[in-house]
């Protein structure tokens, strides 16, 4: 296991605008969850059509979820297994990158072959497609490249080359929720921010920090107004994922929070107007 020391970057004091009525946004940025999101979404997770429409929807920020397939190529997709959202059968891990983009795609649910035209996407491929519009993009590494069946370091390299050559770093996240993910992406790529993804719990600050990230990406469901205070006290912020309702969004802003990821992307920009992106430079 990688033990990085990486350096801390980003501003200790993460400006929220919806903190003041004289600002123009009321709402924490909002993070497109896979792209548009959602099982009923009409278009596919994790590509760049979905990214492309949670633009047009308003959205602050965007997000795609990487693994690695065969060859050790960063590609856009959650599972661990094709079977869902692909016309492929078994792991990720069991098919090159070729054989990969080479695949069709279902509907979120996994119940409709779309069309023939549209395929899962690298990594590399999405980022080209999304550069254009300047909104930042979540990248959340599902798969340990350190477990298991992992190529370990070799694969935070490559993917932070993918990212290097993108020429899109300055806009990306990238999101771990391992500590040695992150740690080791955070060594890899200084110059990226990084978030420690974290499910439940109370994670102290000094856990987090310690990985390279300023941000720390958990789940809405049991964070305290406390939590959220001591996160950012500690020069964190806060980022929570993926309330679909308004009241739990009306909470999370009431309790501090610093960007909401969410796949209901038109219904919040309904709500309230989001404020943009922190600037990551």
């Amino acid at each position: 296991m990688p033990s990085p020391t990486p350096t801390l970057r980003g501003p200790k004091n993460w400006p929220r605008p919806w903190d003041h009525l004289d600002d123009p946004c009321s709402a924490p940025p909002v993070i497109a969850h896979r792209g548009e999101g959602g099982t009923v979404a009409p278009l596919p997770e994790n590509t760049s059509a979905a990214e492309l429409a949670a633009v047009a929807q308003g959205a602050s920020m965007l997000n795609a979820d990487v693994r690695w397939t065969k060859d050790n190529v960063p590609v856009a997709i959650h599972d661990a297994s094709l079977n869902r959202t692909t016309t492929g059968t078994g792991p990720v891990l069991s098919v090159t990158a070729a054989q990969f983009t080479a695949l069709g795609l279902k509907s979120n649910d996994g119940k409709r072959r779309l069309p023939h035209n549209q395929h899962p996407q690298t990594l590399a491929q999405l980022l080209a497609a999304v550069k254009h519009t300047g909104v930042p993009i979540v990248l959340q590494m599902e798969a340990d490249p350190f477990a298991a069946g992992g190529a370990g370091q070799a694969s935070i390299d490559v993917l932070a080359s993918v990212i290097a050559a993108s020429g899109y770093a300055d806009h990306v996240v990238v999101g771990g929720w391992e500590a040695d993910d992150v740690s080791a992406f955070s060594a890899a790529a200084p110059d990226v921010m990084t978030a420690y993804i974290q499910e439940t719990g109370n994670p102290s600050p000094s856990s987090i920090t310690k990985t390279g990230a300023r941000i720390l990406y958990i789940d809405f469901a049991r964070i305290t107004r406390a939590q959220v205070v001591a996160w950012r006290a500690a020069g964190l912020a806060v980022w929570v994922w993926t309330p679909p309702f308004s009241a739990q969004w009306v909470h999370l802003r009431q309790i501090g929070v610093d960007a909401i990821a969410t796949n209901w992307v038109p219904a919040y920009t309904h709500w309230s107007l989001p404020c943009a992106a922190v600037p990551f430079s």
